[in-house]
């Protein structure tokens, strides 16, 4: 008797404790590393003048899409780019922190400005990121978060704002190359490095095909769209696991980095 009532007992603390839990305590944040990811985001180039898109963009929801025009000196940029929350982007990098980098206090901080180096802190849906290259500023297009061959795409001078609005909203079927090997914003991250994480999903190994390229643009979208309403950003844990050395000593790493 005594027994049962024991069970009882335990499986009546369970319960009350399964349903106390919800994502939000689980997704607990600081209010340091909310501000931080504020900081850092506030910072990216393409953050000049933008307002919400007003229909859905290439697959992506009206709702997380911000139409910003900038500028980078005598060089105006438009970029689609996803409205990635403080709150959110602070949730990913303290998961992935957590889970792979223990005992690395400086993970935090590091990760966002490898973030803030490599992409600029921004994920742009479709459009040209500007950024220099060996001293030279270029335009870069880019498409769900991936760098691709386009017209002007690599090259200095400015492109008008209308030549690029048709650049950001070319098919997905007709990308004919990507740059930097297929890696996607806000890190880099490259298939074979995302396919770690996701073992459940047939990653392209190459982007040397129309259908590989979209299959890769595509798995890049609904990633992103899930990491929005999770904990975890898949293609933020795979750059972490390929890269373990590297950001254990602070460092921001490129591709060919442990």
């Amino acid at each position: 008797m005594a027994l049962s009532t024991t069970r009882f007992a335990r499986g009546v603390v369970f319960t009350l404790c399964f349903g106390l839990w919800s994502p939000a305590s689980a997704w607990a944040q600081s209010p340091e590393h909310v501000a931080a990811a504020k900081a850092v985001l506030e910072k990216s180039p393409v953050r000049g003048n933008c307002a919400p898109a007003q229909e859905d963009f290439l697959g992506w929801p009206a709702s997380l899409v911000q139409r910003c025009e900038y500028q980078r000196e005598d060089m105006p940029g438009l970029a689609y780019v996803l409205d990635i929350k403080p709150e959110t982007l602070a949730r990913w990098v303290e998961t992935g922190c957590s889970a792979l980098m223990v005992g690395a206090g400086h993970c935090f901080d590091r990760t966002l400005k490898c973030a803030l180096d490599s992409t600029g802190a921004s994920f742009v849906i479709g459009g040209n990121l500007i950024a220099a290259r060996s001293g030279v500023k270029q335009n870069r297009f880019y498409r769900n978060g991936v760098a691709i061959v386009a017209p002007k795409s690599g090259m200095p001078g400015a492109v008008p704002i209308q030549e690029q609005e048709q650049i950001a909203h070319m098919p997905e079927k007709d990308v004919s190359a990507m740059l930097d090997r297929g890696g996607v914003a806000l890190w880099n991250t490259l298939p074979y490095q995302f396919a770690v994480k996701a073992l459940e999903i047939a990653v392209p190994a190459e982007m040397n095909t129309p259908d590989r390229r979209e299959k890769w643009l595509e798995i890049a979208r609904v990633e992103m769209l899930k990491a929005l309403e999770s904990p975890e950003n898949r293609l933020l844990s795979g750059w972490m696991s390929a890269h373990p050395i590297t950001l254990r000593a602070g460092e921001c790493p490129d591709s060919r980095d442990p």
